[in-house]
Formats: C-alpha cells, sequence, structure tokens
C-alpha cells in the first residue's frame, strides 16, 4: 500500500457503539492481511484496552501530547490479533482538554510516521472541538449512528459542527477568515444556521467565496453505519438520513450499511472478548465485513477520482 489511511470513527451521542465498530473493523483489515494501530482518542473515557483484554496501559496519548514520551511508537501495545496494535487514551481527559490545534496536528503527523496501512481513530462521544478536528484531520470519516432519536438528532449536530469546523479551518488559506467568523458565532447576523444557509450565503458572495465552499462541499463527505439495527424499520432509518442530509443541509453522506442488534455482542463484552475473534460467523461480523469491504471500495474510488483530476490539471 503506497500510503497508509486514518479512519476516525465518531458521532454525537455515546453508547452508540463506537468503540465497538472501530475496534472490530481494526481485527478485520488486520486478519486480511494489514498492518493496523487502533488509536483510543476517548479523551477522558478510553476504554478500547478492556475491550480487546489488555491490562491498563502504563502511558497513553496523554503522556505524548504532554511531550513525557518524544517517540510515538513506545505507546504501541500489541495484542493477541496478529497485525494489530494499540494506542491507549487519556488518563485524564482534564489535562488535555484544551489541546491547540497544532498539537492535535502534531499528533496526526506522528500517527502517519508509524509504520502501519490503517490507523484506526476510536473518538469519544459529543461534538468539543477536541473530537471534530481529530474527525477531520482523518482521511475517512465515519459516523456511528443508532437508530433512536437522540442519536438521529446528535448526528445532525455532529455533521453541522463538522462542516462548520472545517470551514473556518479552511477559510485562512482563502483569505476569508475575517468573512467566516462573524457568521459562525451564535448570534451571527446573517441568520446562518445550517449547512445548507452558509452555501447559500457564500454562493451569494460569488467570486474566491463560491469557489472556497465549492471545495469545501466536494472534501466533505462523511459516512455513516447504523448500529444496534432490530426491525426493518430501523433499516431505513441510514438511507433516510442520507436524503435529509442532501435536502436539508446540501451536504452528501454516504451510507456504508447496518449492523443487526445480536446477543452475542453482548457476550463478547462481558468476556472481554473482541466479536470479530470470539464470535467471527456471527451475523454482525458478516455485516461488518461488508462494511469493511464498502469502505475499502470507497477508498479505491476516492483515490481514482483523485488521479484523474489531478491529470486533467496537468
Amino acid at each position: 500500500m503506497e500510503q497508509k489511511r486514518i479512519w476516525a470513527f465518531g458521532g454525537g451521542k455515546g453508547g452508540v457503539g463506537k468503540s465497538f465498530v472501530a475496534g472490530n473493523l481494526g481485527i478485520l483489515l488486520a486478519q486480511s492481511g494489514y498492518n493496523v494501530i487502533l488509536a483510543d482518542l476517548d479523551l477522558g473515557g478510553a476504554n478500547m484496552h478492556t475491550w480487546l483484554g489488555v491490562n491498563s496501559p502504563m502511558k497513553g496519548i496523554s503522556e505524548f501530547i504532554g511531550r513525557e514520551v518524544h517517540n510515538i511508537k513506545k505507546l504501541l501495545i500489541p495484542t493477541d490479533i496478529p497485525g494489530l496494535s494499540l494506542i491507549s487514551g487519556a488518563k485524564d481527559g482534564v489535562e488535555i482538554a484544551n489541546l491547540k490545534h497544532t498539537q492535535k496536528r502534531r499528533f496526526i503527523s506522528a500517527l502517519r510516521r508509524l509504520d502501519a496501512d490503517y490507523i484506526v481513530i476510536d473518538l469519544g462521544a459529543g461534538t468539543a472541538y477536541n473530537t471534530v478536528d481529530f474527525f477531520l484531520l482523518a482521511d475517512s470519516q465515519v459516523m456511528i449512528v443508532i437508530p433512536e432519536p437522540t442519536s438521529i438528532e446528535n448526528a445532525y449536530r455532529f455533521i453541522k459542527n463538522s462542516f462548520f469546523r472545517q470551514i473556518f479551518h479552511n477559510s485562512q488559506n482563502f483569505g476569508l477568515k475575517s468573512v467566516v467568523t462573524p457568521i459562525l458565532r451564535k448570534d451571527n447576523p446573517h441568520n446562518v444556521n445550517t449547512p445548507k444557509e452558509l452555501i447559500d450565503y457564500f454562493n451569494k458572495l460569488g467570486g474566491r467565496a463560491t469557489v472556497f465552499i465549492e471545495e469545501q462541499i466536494n472534501s466533505f463527505i462523511p459516512k455513516m453505519i447504523l448500529n444496534q439495527v432490530r426491525t426493518e424499520r430501523d433499516q431505513m432509518v441510514g438511507p433516510a438520513m442520507k436524503k435529509a442530509c442532501l435536502k436539508y443541509f446540501n451536504l452528501d453522506v454516504k451510507f456504508m450499511g447496518h449492523i443487526a442488534y445480536d446477543e452475542s455482542i453482548r457476550k463478547s463484552v462481558l468476556e472481554r472478548q473482541p466479536l470479530a475473534a470470539a464470535y467471527p460467523d456471527c451475523v454482525p461480523i458478516k455485516q461488518l465485513n461488508k462494511i469493511c469491504a464498502n469502505l475499502l471500495k470507497d477508498e479505491k474510488e476516492f483515490a481514482g477520482n483523485n488521479n484523474i483530476l489531478s491529470q486533467l490539471a496537468l
């Protein structure tokens, strides 16, 4: 593989199964022959080591951020899964609650230097800047949603906040920061509250602003996985959310598939064994294998399109 890829798994609400999905997809990638690192970025609530049956690590991300550990390789913990390593999360979320963007970039750059094909990041719940920024710094941004009103509502909020945050970060390169900053305030005078309203506002400005917003729309295509599906009606939530995002936000969200609720998941948690290792033939793992294939296929298509665009630009 020419370039390592970073997959980030987020979503507004806690308890939707981000660690479950990220961890098992990491295992499935490793079982497919890739060299994989799982990075637990649930700052303050890191539990991936428990889920993998690994003893509580002495050092994790906190120590690298605080420059107590200078070489990120020293944080790598081997697991029982061949080809899979773990980087544990922060012991105390308070100590790294206000990370500077340069610190986040330094951490992601350090991850990219590690010897791996895929780095799978498990993010915490909520829409705090730390979570959203790490989500945006990844190559593939994947949201986990469950078919419940609070999760769906939080997912829409997560999409909106992520898009607005991307606009904020990238506006400086276009010399548009002075335009963007007042718009992103809650009490903004232009009454811009949704991505669609933001897109319309930039298009009305025309010129450089229109070019900028088009670039942002094209580069912001989060993916979505629907978890804990129990009924046929539940299955419809994913495609319905994709349609709603296009209609009300003017943003494309790719639906990667759903995972059924299954008792084997609860058993694997109680047994402190990943589902992919303990119950490899269960329905959720078969569905996760399909999702993994969809994610890999999407990456190849994206890379192919980028190559075509770069050739056209020459």
